[in-house]
């Protein structure tokens, strides 16, 4: 009877805060963002998709994908369920608000009703959310295998919602079985190098079945359905298991998301990192790998940079590797056929950029600290991209033996080689762009705001997004160059080398607009008040004119 009460007096609370929060909802204005949104990438996205004019693959490369496909496709599979499994024993996937921690979790409710519908939605949003991008996938794809594309799109939908099934019944699993860290850890290794056995020695993996499932598109086979039914079994006893999520853990990341959220509603990218590393647990060392001397003044932002390099964990290190190598893969497949490969690529390069560029995100942090010193601010800035640079080279390094292992091919290893250092820098060039745009402006006291149109403002903050996906993205287009030569018969180490030249003179323009755009700022506001002076001036003649007249 009490039970009962409790679920109906929860009940009755979701239904009024939700009465309230729908009334204070503009529902022009969140329609107007959806708006945005779907413009932005979803119709972006399948507007590109049509230029895309890829050959259809041989059936040596249909046999190769049937052979090799379900276990380096599986490969995500276990990815994802590693991944989910970290996320629990670090206290995920759950994150609701601070009052339910408060006063919904610690009445006598039962807990596992309390939590279950947040648990329900999170495993909801989680499955749309993979949906869209495994069908935005999946219709890439079916331009170039057999099988219609539609076929392919619901294929890929599918295969998306069951990895972020397995990444959500993963979490909810070990955070209720309160899995230590290093275990978690230790079983993501096992499966990890299980499933590369897999594909290097053709055993049957653990998500081989995952991976066939992802060949719907061309063959169906019964067998198949095991790998999403575990999946559905994994979230079910997750959701199960409910009574046993740790408070502690819901209390400390209902902070932390409701802070994450913002930082996206702010569009502070280099907050929203910080906040997720927050959330995972993810903390600097409190000494340098290795400790640099002192050698001078001018050595000061030189050591200051290496330092906070130096101080990454381990698991930061893992994953800048991680996305240098499926930065490669993805220039090696955008290289072979799969033009829009080079877009994934663009936005690995950037995420490992703005992983890289701790030091200058740190001074961009600190303005009034930086505004003390005796220096111009873009100068300043400039340096502290000079070590970050410096750090890449060995992730390059990663990236050409990658395409070594790849490709089997000395003359991709030789392409590779000059084209990796300056696609690197020009990937975090896109992320040295995104973090000083966001700088505050020191060179106005008051905030200048223009009036635009409602649709010109909404394109226009699109833009300052996705301005900097694009300079990391020409970069990692250049790959499409030397395939071009490739098909026309030219050499393709002569055209890496001269796209090589122009990514770097790319560079070094990313670099000037650093230490110049303050100024220009300055000149520019000049202009634009000289303006308003002009056309103040000429209102008030016009205002006496007819008084003069008279």
């Amino acid at each position: 009877m009490e039970s009962a009460i409790g679920h109906d007096a929860l009940g009755d609370l979701r239904r009024a805060r939700r009465k309230n929060r729908l009334a204070d909802l503009d529902w022009f204005e969140a329609a107007y963002r959806v708006y945005l949104v779907a413009f932005a990438f979803g119709g972006t996205a399948l507007w590109a998709s049509g230029f895309v004019k890829d050959s259809k693959v041989s059936g040596g490369t249909i046999a190769d994908m049937f052979r090799h496909g379900p276990a380096i496709v599986g490969m995500t599979a276990v990815v994802a369920l590693a991944a989910g499994l970290r996320s629990g024993s670090r206290g995920g996937p759950l994150a609701i608000e601070e009052a339910d921690v408060r006063h919904v979790l610690l009445s006598p409710v039962d807990r596992r009703h309390a939590l279950l519908r947040p648990a329900v939605q999170r495993a909801r949003s989680a499955a749309f959310g993979g949906a869209l991008v495994g069908a935005l996938a999946g219709e890439l794809a079916g331009r170039r295998l057999p099988g219609s594309v539609a076929s392919w799109a619901l294929v890929g939908a599918a295969v998306g919602a069951n990895l972020a099934g397995l990444f959500i019944g993963g979490a909810l699993v070990a955070h209720a079985l309160r899995v230590p860290r290093w275990a978690a850890t230790a079983t993501g290794v096992v499966l990890l190098a299980w499933q590369g056995a897999a594909i290097a020695k053709h055993v049957v993996g653990p998500a081989n079945l995952d991976g066939s499932f992802a060949l719907w598109g061309m063959r169906q086979r019964g067998a198949d359905i095991a790998g999403p039914a575990f999946t559905l079994v994994l979230v079910v006893v997750g959701l199960m298991l409910l009574r046993r999520t740790s408070l502690d853990a819901l209390a400390r990341r209902s902070g932390l998301v409701a802070q994450l959220r913002f930082a996206v509603t702010m569009q502070d990218l280099r907050t929203v990192m910080l906040l997720r590393r927050a959330l995972s647990q993810e903390n600097t060392r409190s000494r340098p790998w290795i400790r640099i001397r002192r050698s001078g003044r001018s050595a000061v932002t030189w050591r200051r940079g290496w330092h906070s390099l130096l101080r990454f964990p381990a698991s930061r290190l893992l994953r800048m590797s991680v996305l240098a190598v499926g930065a490669a893969a993805s220039e090696v497949a955008a290289y072979k056929g799969t033009t829009a490969m080079f877009l994934v690529s663009g936005a690995l390069l950037f995420l490992l950029g703005m992983e890289s560029m701790e030091p200058l995100s740190q001074e961009i942090d600190q303005p009034d600290l930086m505004s003390s010193l005796p220096h111009e601010r873009g100068d300043l800035l400039l340096r502290h991209t000079i070590a970050p640079m410096v750090a890449l080279v060995p992730f390059a390094a990663i990236a050409v033996a990658a395409v070594g292992v790849i490709e089997k091919s000395a003359g991709a290893a030789a392409v590779a080689a000059v084209l990796a250092l300056p696609t690197v820098w020009l990937g975090a060039g896109g992320a040295v762009v995104s973090i000083v745009k966001d700088a505050p402006d020191i060179t106005s006291a008051a905030v200048e705001q223009t009036m635009l149109p409602p649709e010109m403002s909404g394109l226009t903050t699109i833009v300052r997004m996705l301005l900097p996906l694009v300079v990391s993205v020409i970069g990692s287009a250049g790959v499409l160059l030397v395939r071009s030569a490739h098909r026309a018969g030219s050499s393709e180490l002569g055209a890496a080398i001269r796209l090589a030249v122009a990514q770097l003179i790319l560079c070094a323009l990313v670099g000037w607009w650093v230490r110049r755009r303050d100024q220009w700022r300055v000149k520019i506001k000049g202009i634009m008040a000289e303006g308003r002076d002009a056309t103040a001036q000429q209102r008030a003649t016009r205002a006496q004119s007819p008084r003069s007249t008279s």
